[in-house]
């Protein structure tokens, strides 16, 4: 698979730093230079530039769109663009101008040559960011629960999220990921094991019976960021009456117009 050849590269340049990977470090050891700036809402979250006059690499980080050094989206962003220069065909398309200034702020389910290109430099990032070895020796054997993600994220210094993923891609529990803002979800993802597909009202609005929906629809954030036993009745869409009273475990997380789930079996 041509991605592992991408952790491969991840993983050598992280071997060389310690945890959480001071990203800044290697930007400065590779001559790139980071430029953190306010580019507008409707702009970027990222991107990386060559300028052959000076024959050197420019990433630019939009800070309007909640990028910063040291934040947890800021450094995916800034690992992403990384992605971007030590990919060997994404360095040498921008070097020769094939390939325009990457832009970090696409469509992550579509399925084009653009979504291949950053979901490439999304996988380099998630392995720079979170080494497969170190990370496995952190999740491996334990009980999984939304409080042992958070504390494995805290330890790499990254979103909830990137590392709800980067577990999910492990296979070693099944478990379910739900993104929504406003009521709607926005994308979920799976284990190949999670015993359903979707949920209940598909890929629409939030499931009423989930923390997540107590969130949306009641305003109530009291159970948020614990682990809550809901059924699967009232989470997925289920194939038999016997399945609706099978029980889960989800870990939400609320905040502003948005909420990110984790659903697993009891």
């Amino acid at each position: 698979m041509k991605f592992k050849a991408y952790q491969n590269v991840a993983d050598s340049i992280a071997s060389l730093y310690t945890i959480p990977i001071p990203l800044i470090d290697i930007a400065n050891d590779e001559d790139i230079k980071v430029i953190y700036d306010d580019y507008g809402m409707d702009t970027f979250d990222g991107m990386t530039w060559y300028e052959p006059s000076q024959r050197r690499f420019f990433i630019h980080i939009n800070t309007e769109r909640g990028n910063n050094a040291d934040n947890t989206k800021g450094r995916f962003t800034l690992a992403h663009e990384l992605g971007h220069y030590f990919i060997d065909h994404h360095r040498h398309a921008l070097e020769t101008g094939k390939m325009q200034p990457h832009i970090h702020y696409y469509n992550p389910f579509g399925k084009n040559d653009e979504w291949i290109i950053e979901r490439e430099a999304d996988y380099f990032a998630a392995n720079l960011l979170m080494p497969k070895d170190e990370f496995m020796k952190d999740v491996k054997g334990e009980e999984f629960s939304g409080q042992m993600i958070q504390s494995v994220a805290s330890k790499y210094n990254v979103s909830f999220s990137a590392c709800a993923i980067r577990y999910m891609n492990m296979n070693l529990v099944p478990i379910m990921l739900v993104y929504a803002v406003d009521g709607k979800i926005k994308w979920q993802m799976r284990s190949d094991d999670f015993p359903f597909y979707l949920l209940r009202y598909g890929k629409t609005k939030v499931p009423e019976g989930t923390v997540m929906g107590d969130y949306f629809y009641k305003g109530d954030s009291s159970c948020g960021k614990q682990s809550e036993v809901v059924f699967a009745g009232d989470c997925f869409h289920t194939y038999r009456e016997e399945q609706n009273g099978l029980e889960f475990f989800e870990y939400c997380i609320p905040f502003g117009k948005h909420a990110f789930s984790v659903f697993w079996e009891k």
